[in-house]
């Protein structure tokens, strides 16, 4: 259990300082939302237009009140983590030491966006390689998945590598409560399923930390790169 908890921090850690470095690599947007850009993930409670929670949160939102001046760090009953990635951004995972689903939520807009896997294996993948899985949600039937290594590091203590592969024209997780992926044969990652429940919850809280204003991250606390 140690070993585990210890493995998820290590990969929450990694994981910040990707998606930094990701969100610094980004060209700051001049024309507003480019509504051709919004994808599956920001429908839906995504969009700020869902009500179904809101009954239910009453108490959470009083308590965000707290987090002014503190970092974020909050483990849901559904096992989901929510956690500050900078002053104005969240990062969002769920999963085990070998296998994690994660997405962000930035300011101004406050959408869930770029869903990403992080995974283990034995051999050493190239920035910008890309393979093809099948993604079953739930009962559906399987549909294509097309992943991008975007980041990695060795995993010397293990003898592993670290991997961050953007998922792209991927299915709609709004509703899912459970994912299994599978991999060819000739693909040197193993198959494996991430339980999602509570998916629409953690959306939900998470999208009203970041409209609350509050300050997610000090800022003498931001990773440097």
């Amino acid at each position: 259990m140690i070993e585990i908890l210890a493995a998820s921090v290590i990969w929450l850690f990694a994981l910040t300082i990707y998606l930094l470095v990701r969100k610094l690599r980004k060209p700051k947007p001049v024309d507003g939302i480019k509504l051709q850009k919004i994808h599956l993930m920001r429908l839906g409670p995504f969009s700020g237009q869902s009500n179904s929670f809101k009954g239910k949160s009453v108490i959470f939102m009083m308590l965000l009140s707290t987090l002014s001046y503190a970092d974020v760090s909050i483990t849901t009953l559904s096992n989901w983590y929510i956690g500050d990635l900078s002053e104005d951004s969240l990062l969002i995972t769920k999963g085990e030491a070998n296998s994690i689903f994660g997405f962000h939520i930035a300011r101004p807009y406050c959408i869930s966006e770029e869903p990403v896997l992080m995974l283990k294996t034995k051999v050493q993948f190239s920035d910008g390689d890309r393979i093809n899985a099948l993604i079953k949600v739930d009962k559906n039937k399987p549909k294509p998945l097309r992943l991008k290594k975007e980041y990695g590091f060795e995993d010397k203590e293990n003898g592993q590598y670290a991997t961050w592969w953007a998922m792209k024209d991927f299915p709609s997780f709004d509703k899912a409560s459970h994912i299994q992926v599978d991999f060819k044969a000739t693909t040197p990652l193993k198959d494996f399923s991430i339980d999602l429940a509570g998916i629409q919850e953690v959306q939900y809280h998470a999208q009203q930390i970041c409209q609350s204003g509050h300050v997610l991250r000090a800022a003498g606390k931001q990773v440097k790169i």
